[in-house]
């Protein structure tokens, strides 16, 4: 496969098609570019990376192709790989004087790109290699240096053999620079430490004005949950009831934004009047069928739709790729329209018959998202079986669009422009400051497994903490009345 890959990439580099590989680079990342193509091996689309000369470089596809055989090629954790890798490339285009420096002492090369990155190459407002690479937190690097140390990894393991001969210049150095950390007992991590130490110390006796972004700020609480009293004027005030229930969602079951789309019509089940929600993994998870009365792999559901797709020409040609294939949200690239993420959730005290449920913390929420069910279920859908549609195309609700709609509608009803998690943390703060349910209850409503993971959300508000100070009966939040969403 890679060899049928690297020959077809050489084919079509001519010089207009280097031009569009760098003109479509200077849209997104100023490193790389990244090219998604259909194989057979694989079921997801494989990521072809462009460096900035327009060259492919054959070990990070032979790492990329190794990480999908394995089951470890997320595409959000390849990605990270490729901008460190290529970023390593292009500092030493940019370094042309250094060159022959670095033929010599391959692990030159990586150090210095490291100190880059930790520095910035911007002095007095001029960067003379023409990168103007700011100065990084200390927390980014050494995460950066993870990410390279994966791909080194794979290097000293299948590709760190002398008879193997190699034009790839991140490969050469990569190669020389393990050499140099297993002679010399050399530690990246604790150079760059030693380094950011340096740094402080200079800034510390010098007095100079060295940036605040730099520096690591400590572990102090940045309260960040959406207004309450603004919350239900806008969830009443969103017009579109697939946004109105999503809004619900993650408000009141602490539903992160793209868990929100992996909801199938399946999931919807009702327990007395009341419509309940299923979650479970997108990729090994259950949804329930009415025919079979039981529950059935999320996965034979996409099938089922896909046995009734039918050619669609008024679509454009991703949305008709997506619907030909139908595959797992999170097996989609993380720039695919279609892909929606999944972190892992902690289910506890599974329903005997539906599985897990989510767990809703205000009763009204819930009446009101039960009467939007039927609305939503008796939506068009173009062979799919998403709760969340586009009214526009009838396909399903994308995170883009809601992230967009989100923050355009938060800005009209509270004056600042919000990104949706902050819906997620306003759960954290209606069980801290509302419910006063314990901080192990929130832990179990937010599927977290760690308690540790609950103390970011779960925050007792400075109002609330005033009040239990000075022992009074009454809180600014029993204010908050979504007691009209229970009238029919």
């Amino acid at each position: 496969m890679l060899v049928c890959l690297v020959n077809s990439v050489n084919t079509h580099n001519n010089t207009n098609d280097l031009r569009r590989i760098k003109m479509k680079n200077n849209l997104g990342s100023r490193s790389h570019y990244i090219r998604y193509v259909r194989t057979k091996e694989f079921e997801r689309d494989f990521p072809l990376v462009y460096l900035v000369d327009g060259k492919v470089s054959f070990y990070l596809l032979s790492f990329t192709k190794e990480q999908m055989d394995i089951g470890r090629g997320k595409d959000a954790a390849l990605r990270r790989i490729f901008k460190v890798v290529a970023d390593i490339y292009q500092f030493y285009l940019a370094n042309e004087d250094k060159h022959q420096a670095y033929l010599n002492s391959g692990h030159e090369l990586i150090i210095d790109y490291f100190s880059a990155k930790l520095h910035g190459t911007i002095k007095n407002g001029v960067c003379d290699l023409g990168l103007f690479w700011k100065k990084t937190k200390y927390a980014d690097v050494r995460k950066s240096i993870t990410q390279f140390q994966k791909y080194q990894s794979y290097c000293k393991t299948y590709l760190n053999v002398t008879e193997l001969v190699s034009d790839d210049m991140i490969h050469q150095m990569t190669v020389r620079y393990s050499a140099f950390e297993k002679k010399t007992n050399f530690k990246l991590l604790e150079h760059i430490a030693s380094v950011k130490d340096a740094m402080a110390d200079d800034r510390n006796q010098t007095g100079l004005d060295y940036d605040n972004e730099f520096f690591d700020q400590g572990n102090s609480k940045i309260i960040k949950y959406f207004p309450p009293k603004k919350l239900k004027e806008f969830i009443d005030s969103e017009e579109n009831i697939n946004y109105q229930a999503a809004f619900l969602l993650s408000g009141f079951t602490g539903l992160r934004e793209s868990e929100n789309l992996h909801i199938f019509v399946s999931d919807i089940v009702y327990q007395g009047s009341l419509a309940e929600v299923i979650i479970s993994d997108p990729n090994k998870g259950k949804t329930f069928s009415p025919e079979k009365n039981k529950l059935v792999p999320r996965i034979g559901i996409l099938k089922s739709c896909l046995r009734q797709h039918k050619a669609i020409s008024d679509l454009d040609d991703i949305n008709i790729d997506y619907l030909s294939r139908l595959p797992v949200r999170t097996n989609l690239h993380t720039r695919h329209r279609y892909h929606a993420g999944w972190k892992g959730v902690q289910l506890r005290d599974p329903n005997e018959k539906y599985g897990h449920l989510l767990e809703w913390t205000c009763g009204y929420a819930q009446e009101l998202f039960t009467r939007l069910v039927p609305k939503l279920l008796m939506q068009s859908r173009r062979s799919h079986q998403y709760l969340l549609c586009n009214t526009d195309n009838d396909m399903p609700m994308t995170v883009d669009a809601y992230e967009s709609r989100f923050r355009r509608h938060s800005a009209k009803i509270t004056g600042k422009e919000l990104y949706s998690h902050v819906m997620r943390h306003f759960t954290g703060f209606y069980c801290a400051n509302v419910l006063k349910v314990s901080q192990k209850d929130a832990q179990k409503i937010l599927r977290h497994k760690r308690e540790t993971s609950t103390d970011i959300y779960y925050n007792l508000s400075p109002e609330e903490v005033k009040r239990q100070i000075a022992m009074k009966e009454t809180s600014i939040w029993d204010e908050l009345d979504f007691s009209d969403w229970g009238k029919k």
